[in-house]
């Protein structure tokens, strides 16, 4: 009975101890019962949208002469120019370190209180959070603010 179901498979070899093909091995774990293969067929294909193009001419303008490694995988474009012709342009890689400018930079830091500036030059205080302790109370935290104010710590006006 044991020989009857080996002999019986749809690919591979008649024999037990030769190879299958992977995609016939993959095949019949999907198609199983297993949680596995169960959330594979229900997600499959319900975001991705497979597109198969036979016999197109794919040009790719990298910033690296050669051939492309493989497994490597580049940022950039791909655009379909005609039926049958595509075109990939790698992103250069020096525009994605553009300097990012503060939105509101601070003016003052203080212990308790930092002051920040809109971009229409206005002033505005922002108070740290503290850590609480015994010897900490939020009655010291205003304490230290209000004294940070007065002091002059940070400009009230420009």
């Amino acid at each position: 009975m044991n020989k009857d179901l080996f002999e019986k498979r749809l690919g591979g070899s008649g024999k037990r101890n030769e190879p299958k093909v992977i995609g016939e091995v993959l095949n019949e774990y999907f198609a199983g019962n297993s949680p596995l293969a169960v959330a594979y067929r229900d997600r499959l294909f319900k975001d991705l949208h497979p597109d198969t193009h036979l016999d197109v001419d794919l040009k790719l303008l990298t910033r690296e002469p050669g051939h492309i490694p493989v497994g490597a995988m580049l940022d950039g474009a791909i655009t379909r120019d005609e039926v049958n012709h595509f075109c990939f342009i790698q992103n250069d890689p020096e525009k994605k370190k553009v300097l990012v400018t503060m939105r509101n930079p601070h003016v003052y830091r203080g212990k308790s209180i930092n002051v920040n500036r809109k971009d229409d030059g206005t002033l505005y205080p922002t108070f740290n959070r503290p850590r609480y302790t015994k010897d900490y109370t939020f009655h010291d935290f205003c304490r230290e603010a209000a004294e940070g104010i007065a002091r002059g710590g940070w400009p009230c006006r420009e």
